[in-house]
């Protein structure tokens, strides 16, 4: 019998973001992706940009199509509302793999987060592009990854309603994720791509606020690096779903990798 993969994007992002693992995974699981309130198909809608209603998405999106339990594969902001709804229904949640996940530590993150913050009423154009710029620096010559993730953001975060990505930086400074992520007890993969320096820095204690995770970097890769490198993110979450399969939720600790 198939297993489920419910894949959620990220901040400006759509459903479309895991199109290819959602090809790639269909023979082998049901899969399903969905847009994030005042995302694709839901820009413009009535619903309040809050953590509440973007986990009660999640619980009527496995009601309305009849999922008892999956495995949730979500990138960057969206482990927010993954995270949070395996703690909350943890028999419905086979396993978690975040791409891009980050948490409230002190970091150069949450520094960047708190200086946009402060400064959110001024133009939104020209916040959102320094925003853009701030939370993907070119770290080197060798790394094309984030111009494309900041032309990417500015893009299509100026067709959101400028409330969502303000909304998500006060939920990134005021939620305390971090706790919820110490209390899970279902398997994670943790996935960061090699030239994503600034959300890296978050991830402070890893291991220590989920002590078996299974933390994985791939090279040549920026933010999203179920884009950047799709073959190589779904041979790494292959082996983390068989595994799963074939040991019954025995995991062990893995080193840090990077592939």
């Amino acid at each position: 019998m198939k297993e489920t993969i419910i894949f959620i994007h990220g901040l400006t992002g759509t459903k479309r973001a895991f199109k290819k693992q959602m090809e790639y995974f269909h023979s082998t699981f049901h899969t399903y992706s969905y847009d994030l309130i005042g995302h694709g198909e839901h820009k413009g809608n009535d619903h309040e940009f809050t953590l509440e209603n973007l986990v009660m998405q999640l619980e009527d999106f496995y009601k309305q199509n009849g999922i008892q339990e999956a495995h949730l594969c979500s990138l960057s902001y969206g482990c927010y509302p993954s995270a949070i709804f395996a703690n909350r229904w943890e028999k419905k949640v086979k396993s978690l793999c975040f791409i891009g996940g980050h948490y409230n530590a002190q970091s150069q993150l949450f520094n960047v987060f708190q200086h946009y913050w402060k400064t959110r009423d001024e133009e939104y154009s020209t916040w959102l592009q320094n925003y853009a710029n701030d939370i993907y620096p070119k770290v080197n010559r060798m790394d094309p990854y984030s111009a494309i993730s900041k032309k990417i953001y500015y893009k299509y975060g100026l067709e959101l309603d400028q409330q969502i990505i303000k909304t998500a930086l006060h939920h990134r400074l005021q939620f305390d994720l971090r706790t919820v992520l110490t209390h899970l007890s279902v398997p994670v993969l943790w996935v960061m791509g090699e030239h994503d320096t600034l959300y890296k820095s978050a991830l402070v204690e890893l291991n220590q606020v989920i002590p078996h995770v299974i933390y994985k970097e791939i090279k040549h890769a920026g933010h999203a690096a179920n884009l950047f490198r799709p073959t190589c993110f779904q041979k790494i979450y292959e082996n983390f779903l068989e595994n799963h399969q074939n040991e019954k939720n025995d995991f062990r600790i893995l080193d840090h990798q990077t592939i």
